[in-house]
Parts: C-alpha cells; sequence; structure tokens
C-alpha cells in the first residue's frame, strides 16, 4: 500500500503533465518565436527563446541549430534523447512559420522594418490540475491572433488579422500542427521538467543515519556463530 500510495503522484504527472500537490503547483512552459522574413546579412531568422515557470531556460538559433544559452536544470538534460527531440521540433515549427509567413496578409497594419513574426507557443498546469495549451501570434510586440489549443479555436485579437485568421482556419493541416505541438509535445517537456526537477530536489538521508545504518549491518555481519548461540542462551534463560 505504501508503494502504491507512494506512484499515485507520478501517475497523474505522466497522465496530465501537472502536479496535484497543492494550490501553489501551477506550472507553465513558453516558447517565443521571432521570424524574420527578410534577414540582413548575418542576421538569425529564427530565434527560441523558453521560459519554465517565467523563467528564462533556453536561447535557440533555431535557423543554424545552434543552442545560444541553456539553464542548469537544462544541463542535465542536454545529454538525453528528449532534449535532442524537443531541439528538432522547435526547429520544425520555425520554419514552419518561415514558410507561412510570406503569405500572410494584414489589414491596416504596416509594420515598422523588416516583417517580424512572433509567436508564443505555451502549455500550462493549473493548481486544480487541469491543463490548458495556446499560440498567440503577432507583429512588432502587437498581438493579432490567438489559437485556443483546448478548443481549437482561432480568435482575432487585432483587426490587420482577419485575413490572416481565415487563411489559418481554412488550412486543416496547420491548425492540427499547432494544436499537435502545443497539447502533445508542449506537456511532455513540460512533465519531463517538473520530474527532473522533482527527483533534483528529492530529500537525501543525513550523514549521521546513513552512517548509524551502516554501522548497524556492519555489526551483524561481524558477530561470530558462539556470540549468536550466547545471545539467544540468555534470552531463553531470561524468559524463564
Amino acid at each position: 500500500m505504501i508503494t502504491l500510495l507512494f506512484l499515485l503522484p507520478s501517475c497523474r504527472l505522466l497522465e496530465s503533465g501537472c502536479s496535484r500537490a497543492g494550490p501553489t503547483d501551477a506550472h507553465s512552459l513558453w516558447y517565443n518565436f521571432t521570424i524574420i522574413h527578410l534577414p540582413r546579412p548575418g542576421q538569425q531568422w529564427c530565434e527560441v527563446q523558453g521560459q519554465v515557470d517565467q523563467k528564462n531556460f533556453l536561447s535557440y538559433d533555431c535557423g543554424t541549430d545552434k543552442v545560444l544559452s541553456v539553464g542548469r536544470l537544462e544541463e542535465q538534460l542536454n545529454a538525453t534523447d528528449g532534449w535532442g527531440r524537443q531541439l528538432e521540433m522547435l526547429r520544425e515549427v520555425g520554419q514552419r512559420l518561415r514558410l507561412e509567413l510570406p503569405g500572410i496578409e494584414l489589414e491596416d497594419f504596416t509594420p515598422s522594418g523588416p516583417v517580424r513574426l512572433q509567436a508564443r507557443m505555451s502549455c500550462e498546469c493549473e493548481a486544480d490540475g487541469h491543463s490548458k495549451a495556446s499560440w498567440e501570434f503577432g507583429f512588432d510586440g502587437q498581438k493579432f491572433l490567438l489559437f485556443d489549443s483546448n478548443s481549437r479555436k482561432w480568435t482575432v485579437v487585432h483587426a490587420g488579422a482577419r485575413r490572416m485568421k481565415e487563411k489559418w482556419e481554412e488550412d486543416r493541416g496547420l491548425t492540427v500542427f499547432f494544436w499537435k505541438v502545443s497539447i502533445g509535445d508542449c506537456r511532455s517537456w513540460l512533465r519531463d521538467f517538473l520530474m527532473r526537477r522533482e527527483k533534483r530536489l528529492e530529500p537525501t538521508a543525513p550523514s549521521t543515519v546513513a552512517a548509524g545504518i551502516a554501522q548497524s549491518k556492519n555489526m551483524a555481519t561481524t558477530l561470530s556463530p558462539p556470540s549468536c548461540f550466547l545471545i539467544l542462551l540468555c534470552f531463553i534463560l531470561h524468559c524463564i
């Protein structure tokens, strides 16, 4: 029974990607993409900033597949297969956004410079155990279009995104792609981060306790058969 109770939190974590241990256990994972349609020579056309619980952990050039910086926790994940798959998927998202960028028609909006598509993919675990995922798309720091991954609904935020919404809404393949990455991949990555963090924070036995256990084991293994016989005999005589 103790083992079963111990495993229940991990099972829930695997099912939803969320921890339900208490009201303060809300967590989030964000990826901020910046895609430039016509970059200048030497300029990055695709950059990703990753945040766990609103703290930066990753800066990634998805155009050249170069990790610019990572946090301490992510250094541990760097050697895992999951980390490599994550970077591969981020690169795929960047390439997909780059392909869509030239066809975007914005109304009543003139960019201040080279067209920059800013996209945020987020997945969140709420304190009550429920999860949600979404996409935000914008230009020049302004939000234009939202995609609710849970309901698969598009919402216009800026009037200039009406044609953009119509086109992307009709593209079933694009909608499924955004839904799959945010609901599936992002939640899986968040789960991995939380499990890795939980493992790192697990308490360890104090050195005095460990030493006592080791000493007891040594005493048990060093008792000779005659000593064991005398102890048993004394116990019997005492009981009589």
